[in-house]
């Protein structure tokens, strides 16, 4: 999610992977039925970890690149929140007031519409009053921007450890990995650790991908024997690492791999993004198309047919949101200024 530029890696296709398990996993929990797990976790699960993996290792190549607090604050804003208000917008009065059961005017007065808008500033409400009452999930809109605050506070931890100077040391991002593997560790040693907990684990995700990123130099080099090296080293915690860390370790291995695997240049995939990024968007529209076809058939198309339609929907809507919101937005970037030689 660098640039608008496409770049001949496979990072395009795995994020367009990373939004088609999100978009898959849900028709299942939508529709009501149970949802396969993958390696323990839901589809959905292991394509957060996808993203923010990713996420980890080309942000933070991005402050590497230029560590200047107001172009990297900017950079990550016209990325997520271009895309997010004209979402919000369209949900708040569109959406809802053509699928809400209540009078407009209860729906205007409702306290849970007010509150959605508060995504805007990453307060996340996912739901509207009125709306999708018949559905397996009722009222609920659009669940996974419950990730945006997360993601966003991971930029906000990478820029204020790059402000202190602890970027340059390339060791940093790791010992932050251990730090929360620490913190995951004591929660859930106690009976009921808090909600919050759950968001380590993508913390950690994010720390392992900015580990990669300051290591990059070395496993370019090498990158199928450090492969075999993240492995190796996620495989002895399955075995021998204390619970629950080791049920972590498959999406551990997941996230490494997946940053050796984007940043190589496999034929077809290193051309996936020549259309556009429209990951962004799949992955904040497919939730909502899916409730609409539910909706709008009863819930009574087979599976396969509501999953198409759902596909064909979000992807319609990716694209309007790559082209006319998303892509005109990140022309405005700050680039770093060039240094120009001493006369």
């Amino acid at each position: 999610m660098e640039g608008i530029h496409h770049r001949a890696n496979n990072f395009d296709a795995l994020r367009v992977a990373a939004a088609l398990l999100v978009i898959w996993s849900h028709q299942f929990a939508l529709m009501g039925r149970p949802v396969p797990l993958v390696f323990g976790n839901e589809p959905g699960a292991l394509g957060v970890v996808l993203f923010f993996a990713i996420s980890g290792y080309l942000v933070t190549q991005s402050w590497i690149a230029d560590p200047n607090l107001p172009r990297f604050a900017l950079r990550r804003a016209l990325r997520i929140w271009p895309g997010l208000t004209v979402l919000v917008v369209l949900s708040v009065f569109i959406l809802g007031p053509m699928l809400t059961e209540l009078p407009l005017q209860d729906y205007f007065d409702h306290s849970v519409t007010h509150q959605h808008l508060f995504n805007l500033v990453l307060k996340t409400q996912t739901s509207l009053p009125g709306i999708f009452t018949s559905n397996p999930h009722p009222g609920s809109l659009n669940g996974p921007l419950w990730t945006i605050p997360l993601e966003v506070g991971c930029y906000i931890g990478l820029a204020f450890a790059g402000v202190l100077g602890l970027m340059r040391w390339r060791w940093y991002p790791l010992v932050i990995f251990a730090v929360l593997a620490a913190i995951l560790q004591l929660r859930y040693s106690t009976p009921s650790p808090p909600q919050w907990s759950f968001g380590l684990q993508y913390a950690m995700i994010f720390a392992l991908g900015a580990s990669l990123s300051r290591w990059s130099f070395f496993w370019f080099q090498y990158p199928w024997r450090t492969a075999g090296i993240v492995l190796s080293a996620c495989s002895l915690l399955y075995y021998y690492g204390p619970a629950p860390l080791n049920g972590q370790s498959p999406l551990f291995a997941l996230a490494g791999l997946s940053v050796v695997w984007g940043s190589s240049r496999t034929p077809g995939a290193a051309s996936a993004g020549r259309f556009g990024d429209f990951s962004y968007g799949l992955y904040i529209y497919g939730f909502p198309v899916q409730q609409i076809v539910i909706w709008g058939f009863a819930n009574q198309l087979p599976f396969p047919v509501a999953l198409s339609l759902s596909l064909g929907g979000a992807l319609f809507c990716a694209a309007l949101s790559w082209h006319f919101i998303e892509k005109p937005a990140l022309r405005w970037k700050p680039r770093r200024p060039s240094i120009l030689p001493s006369s």
